[in-house]
């Protein structure tokens, strides 16, 4: 059960009493990651073993394909950091 956040007052208004917040951001994440295993885990159950087994593995390349692309757009930031770092400065 999800409790609700208390309010703790400060200087000049009231904010969230912030251990709290990471108490119920923590619980949060662990039950989306156990709704998550559980509908994988059914839907995954649907197909004979080998066809899952192929199915997570698409999924992965999927992800490291994307993860490719950000590693080169990471790439390219860095070389507009290096060339901004490396200009004369106009002041």
């Amino acid at each position: 059960m999800i409790r609700h956040l208390r309010l703790r007052p400060q200087n000049s208004g009231y904010n969230y009493d912030m251990e709290e917040v990471r108490e119920k951001q923590t619980y949060l994440g662990e039950q989306v990651w156990e709704w998550r295993n559980t509908f994988v885990d059914k839907f995954l159950g649907l197909f004979p073993r080998q066809t899952a087994e192929h199915l997570v593995n698409a999924q992965k390349e999927g992800v490291l394909a994307i993860r490719s692309l950000l590693d080169c757009a990471l790439e390219a930031l860095d070389g507009d950091l290096k060339r901004t770092q490396e200009r004369p400065s106009k002041h």
